[in-house]
């Protein structure tokens, strides 16, 4: 018994690796992950075509437009000049695609003057 109660437990712990990200956005499309962003710095901006994106502090792996158009950005954080930590992930772009940022799903984000 101790021995089936110990593969359960492995299984479990190596079956929980965020090695592999599950998509919550874009399924529809077809996008693929292509980056991941751990606790970047970066302000929200008010786009008049994209509405609200993130403007991050620095350039992004995979991130050719160099802002960020989150697909779950909540409300309470829908203010514009807002500065913000955030971590999350950037999708992939099709060639034939005029987009005005790069596609992004938040996964974290708070306020960058509160502390962590």
């Amino acid at each position: 018994m101790e021995k089936v109660a110990l593969i359960i437990s492995m299984a479990l712990f190596f079956g929980c690796s965020d090695d592999n990200p599950i998509p919550g956005c874009y399924q529809e499309s077809g996008r693929r992950i292509v980056a991941t962003v751990e606790k970047v710095n970066g302000t929200l901006v008010m786009n008049e075509v994209c509405g609200f994106i993130i403007d991050p502090d620095e350039q992004l792996d995979r991130n050719p437009i160099g802002i960020l158009s989150p697909c779950n950005l909540s409300e309470e954080f829908e203010i514009d000049g807002v500065r913000v930590v955030f971590s999350g992930f950037i999708y992939e772009s099709f060639e034939t695609e005029d987009i005005c940022a790069d596609f992004f799903e938040i996964t974290e984000i708070r306020m960058a003057d509160e502390v962590q």
